[in-house]
């Protein structure tokens, strides 16, 4: 019954899609409602395309024509169109009429309103109709003397060469194609300058690669601001509760099947069939067909030998009747290869050092049968201590399984109990995506400039000062931070020499030198020292509230600032994942980021 209920609703899905496309739409809206299901995989929420396969339909010509997933990476999205079908065994052997799910997109999750549902439904539009939608939101300028295209577009978007300002300047160009070259605009034009506030809209990052051009093949297009219909509830097939006993949670680590109850017979030549009692001696059968026999009591070599006859691939583990959940666990993972275990798994993540420990970490693929990746469980006694789910997320993109065990959920039903309500009713914080503020400067004085406003602190160019030297006045430019506690210094880069230096802070001025020989972090450094706060190089930040010994731990090349008149502030020398960035900022750590260049790392 639930397989024709899908099917039902892959067919529903596909119709509403097909009159969608035929639907006579005027042609200034051209908006498409499409349904969409959402999946999950690996540590990302994916959106899927329901689709009926057609007469003539093959794999590779079907799936390259669809979504972000398969135009960036093809192979990976074969991987997860595996894992999202399983009833489809040989992708190069579809058969019309058969009900799939296409991978189109990762999303990050709560991108999407009631994503959380499984399934939702989006206004679209067309990518050709991206300039008709652009113009409207955009505000008419008309170019005076002097004006020049860079400047226009840098106001409220961002230095020049900076993420937000190539994408205003794709904005531009779209909805003004009338200007061939953007060096050329004269006095009286008017040109169409896109509003700040587009950045603002839902759709407004979906129309850019990662590179801030406009994607202009994507077949996933751009979602209107309409609103969005809550769908009914997606029908899913009725699964049992599981009582949370350690037989069932390491069940449930191995991706594995608990038997618990009823008979299990074994034949015997001349004898009586052999009664294995599931409740006395349960049993985890694991997907590469290794059956875990937990027996409280002996079992005798002859009913060995019977069960072994049927069983290939068995082990006995010893159990002792009433054992804690930390005995279990240690019990059950001790029966597999020594060389499935790890005390810790490390990599390296663009610069961030990552690693993660745990009670036990074992190899999925040699237990499970299932693909590379390992289980990192720990033990925990209340929520408070558990992993946060945006790192839960990532650590499995990465192929790091987090398992943290809730020891007194487990404790409590054992004892008959129910689990204390203040914890249990605590709603997890729900994840909301983030931005850190990034720092693209690529010459020194840009960079000061852009760092000083990003940390908070008032930064203004080409102050006029005069100082003593020789016996007369001498004025010069130089540029001025003003620091919290009233003090004021001065940024050279190269403009003073000599005894400058010493006339000028004979005036009570402070000066830090920057030098072409500078890198970004001797720059941070000198600043850093200058202003007086203290800072630590490379920090290390702790995910799970929990010792060391069984955490996550990221080191992150950079600097973290301390001032007691304001927030903690993290300067990250390389790009931090959105799940990092989202740990941080919910410690109440402010995020800045200036990847290092090639040649600053030399």
């Amino acid at each position: 019954m639930a397989v024709l209920k899908l099917r039902k609703l892959f067919i529903s899905c596909y119709v509403i899609f097909c009159i969608c496309i035929i639907a006579p739409y005027p042609a200034e809206a051209a908006i498409i409602d499409k349904t969409y299901m959402v999946k999950y995989d690996k540590g990302w929420d994916i959106l899927c395309e329901p689709y009926i396969v057609q007469r003539n339909d093959w794999v590779f010509k079907l799936f390259k024509q669809k979504g972000e997933i398969s135009h960036k990476d093809f192979p990976e999205f074969i991987n997860i169109f595996k894992r999202l079908n399983p009833h489809i065994r040989n992708i190069d052997r579809i058969r019309p009429g058969q009900c799939i799910l296409i991978p189109l997109k990762k999303l990050n999750k709560d991108t999407l309103p009631d994503q959380s549902s499984g399934i939702v439904t989006i206004p679209f539009v067309a990518i050709s109709t991206l300039p008709e939608i652009i113009k409207p939101l955009s505000t008419e300028h008309i170019v005076q003397e002097g004006e020049f295209i860079s400047r226009i577009i840098a106001r409220g978007y961002g230095s020049y060469g900076t993420k937000s300002y190539k994408e205003r300047i794709a904005l531009f160009k779209l909805i003004n194609p009338d200007v061939v070259n953007l060096d050329r605009i004269y006095p009286g034009q008017k040109l169409y300058i896109p509003d700040i506030f587009l950045r603002d809209k839902p759709w407004y990052k979906s129309i850019f690669d990662n590179s801030g051009n406009i994607i202009k093949d994507a077949d996933f297009n751009i979602p209107l601001d309409k609103k969005i219909v809550k769908p009914k509830p997606f029908p899913v097939a009725y699964k049992g509760n599981d009582t949370a006993t350690p037989y069932s949670q390491v069940a449930s680590i191995l991706s594995a099947k608990l038997f618990n109850k009823g008979i299990y017979y074994f034949p015997r030549h001349g004898k009586e069939n052999l009664a294995l009692d599931l409740s006395k001696f349960p049993v985890i059968e694991c997907k590469n067909g290794t059956r875990i026999v937990l027996s409280g009591e002996n079992i005798n070599e002859a009913d060995l030998n019977a069960i072994n006859s049927y069983w290939g691939k068995m082990k006995i583990v010893p159990v002792i009747p009433g054992a804690s959940v930390e005995h279990v666990f240690d019990s059950v993972f001790k029966t597999f290869e020594k060389n499935n275990f790890k005390k810790q798994l490390l990599f390296l993540d663009r610069g961030v050092e990552v690693e993660a420990r745990g009670k036990w970490i074992v190899n999925r693929h040699s237990i499970a049968g299932e693909e590379a990746s390992h289980i990192c469980i720990t033990l925990i006694d209340n929520h408070r201590e558990r992993t946060p789910d945006s790192i839960v997320r990532y650590l499995e993109q990465h192929n790091i399984i987090i398992k943290d065990i809730l020891l007194g959920k487990i404790k409590d039903i054992l004892l008959g109990k129910k689990a204390a309500k203040q914890e249990l009713a605590k709603p997890e914080k729900k994840n909301r995506i983030v931005d850190a503020i990034n720092i693209l400067s690529s010459d020194s004085k840009t960079f000061v400039k852009d760092l000083m406003a990003a940390m908070g602190y008032e930064y203004t160019q080409d102050v006029s000062i005069t100082f003593p030297y020789a016996g007369i006045q001498i004025e010069t430019l130089s540029n001025l931070i003003k620091t919290g506690d009233g003090h004021s210094l001065l940024v050279d880069f190269g403009d003073l020499y000599g005894d400058a230096f010493q006339a000028i802070e004979k005036t009570g001025f402070k000066i830090i030198q920057i030098t072409d020989e500078d890198d970004k972090k001797n720059i941070i450094s000198k600043i850093l020292k200058a202003i007086g706060v203290s800072y630590i190089n490379n920090p290390t930040f702790l995910a799970a509230k929990r010792p060391a010994v069984l955490n996550t731990s990221f080191t992150i090349p950079g600097f973290l600032i301390s001032n007691n008149e304001a927030p903690e502030i993290l300067l990250a020398m390389v790009p931090l994942h959105n799940g990092v960035v989202q740990l941080l900022q919910d410690r109440g750590i402010k995020v800045i980021i200036q990847p290092l260049r090639h040649e600053d790392t030399k």
